[in-house]
């Protein structure tokens, strides 16, 4: 899984970097934070260890020489066949000694120690796409928080617009001498309450551009904007994918390899064999002096000891595969639980957010009221500030209430691997 994202990402990379870069979306952060955290280079590490390691029992099959040499004194003498010659012999002799080995068949030992090497990289692999998948939810986290501070600046923009609109009116009433200029130091502070809040909200921002950029390893700054996700009227339905079962599978993957060096263990060897002693001075055997002797032939060896043993090692086998299999299962059940209490949150977020709409035109139906009220000087300057304040909230809460449906569907996919 971790894999596809990879490769995704060296585009990524280019792109968010060039000028032509405008939209930033939740699925090329995955990408990039990905990429661009210290684990990754694992992969490689473990791709070239894979390689060398599957290399080493290729060799197996190789001739094998070893070489012995032994210079020393021999106690008592060799002995001897014949009639003496009457020379003396020195007990002092060097021999040495030569065997060649050729494997014909180990049993199967070559094969499943390359099978093990595999499931053990494959292993390790899984195991970081588990640890990289972690960085999904601390994406979420900054990329959700960036959208909603944008959102809440947007609307404190809408707001100030009015009040910068009824700045304008009120100059012009007060020039006339129709208004108070009370009343345009009551809209002043309203704007500069807004701009504290903004002020608070960028500083926010910042922060979390700080962290995100950190985290993909790519600058976050104009023109490159986040992209919000489109909400759907279908409530998301996903099957579980996580990179867990794939862990889980792989370990199944290297316990049935793991179990195929027993069934080696029942096995014959089979090879040949050379070997050659030489003895300087030679050994003296009447009327002949030996020095030197060679031997070949076909070498065959079984070792019955793995029959002892193989019952327990299918036993212990079983049990290795039971205790992943729990495991698995009891992710699965985990996730599941945590899977259907999120779309309980999806859809009470959703029966909320459906009324947001309809309560936002109403205040802003009451905000434009008041506001005809003030023109026409039948209503005070402060029930249209509140009007105006409340409009907000409620447009606010919507922007809020959506975000907060955003963020949980993206928790959603995260939970089930989508």
């Amino acid at each position: 899984m971790m894999r596809k994202y990879i490769i995704a990402a060296m585009s990524l990379l280019a792109t968010v970097g060039s000028a032509t870069a405008q939209v930033l979306s939740i699925d090329s952060c995955y990408a990039l934070a990905n990429n661009n955290y210290p684990l990754i280079k694992q992969y490689e590490l473990i791709e070239k260890t894979k390689e060398y390691t599957l290399s080493n029992a290729s060799k197996a099959y190789l001739p094998q020489l070893s070489i012995t040499a032994i210079e020393g004194y021999i106690f008592g003498g060799l002995p001897s066949f014949g009639p003496s010659t009457g020379e003396s012999e020195s007990n002092f002799k060097f021999i040495g000694i030569a065997q060649l080995n050729q494997v014909l068949w180990d049993g199967g030992a070559t094969k499943t120690q390359k099978k093990i090497i595999t499931a053990s990289s494959e292993t390790e692999k899984a195991s970081i796409d588990v640890a990289l998948y972690d960085l999904h939810s601390r994406v979420n986290q900054l990329y959700f928080g960036i959208l909603l501070v944008d959102e809440q600046l947007a609307q404190l923009e809408v707001q100030n617009i009015i009040l910068s609109n009824n700045v304008n009116r009120i100059k012009q009433l007060n020039d006339n001498g129709l208004a108070l200029k009370t009343d345009l130091d009551e809209i002043k502070v309203e704007q500069l309450k807004l701009n504290q809040q903004k002020t608070e909200l960028k500083f926010t921002r910042d922060g979390y551009v700080t962290m995100l950029s950190l985290l993909i390893g790519a600058k976050i700054e104009a023109p490159i904007t986040l992209q919000k996700p489109a909400l759907s009227s279908a409530l998301p339905d996903f099957q579980i994918i996580r990179p867990e079962l794939s862990l889980y599978k792989s370990q199944r993957n290297m316990v049935e390899a793991q179990a195929g060096m027993q069934r080696v263990s029942l096995m014959p060897k089979v090879g040949l064999l050379g070997a050659g002693v030489m003895f300087a001075p030679g050994i003296s055997f009447g009327n002949s002096e030996l020095s030197s002797v060679g031997v070949a032939g076909l070498s065959a060896s079984w070792s019955l000891s793995g029959f002892y043993k193989n019952k327990n090692e299918k036993q212990l086998t079983q049990q290795s595969l039971s205790k992943i299999n729990l495991q698995e299962e009891t992710f699965l059940f985990n996730t599941n639980l945590k899977v259907i209490q999120t779309s309980a949150t999806i859809k009470k977020q959703k029966a909320i957010l459906a009324e947001d709409d309809e309560i936002v035109s109403l205040r802003k139906s009451i905000r434009e009221s008041y506001q005809i009220k003030y023109n026409t000087g039948s209503g005070s300057l402060m029930d249209l500030l509140n009007a105006t304040e409340k409009e907000s909230e409620a447009s606010s809460q919507k922007a809020l209430h959506e975000m907060q449906l955003l963020i949980t569907i993206a928790e959603q996919k995260t939970t089930t691997g989508n």
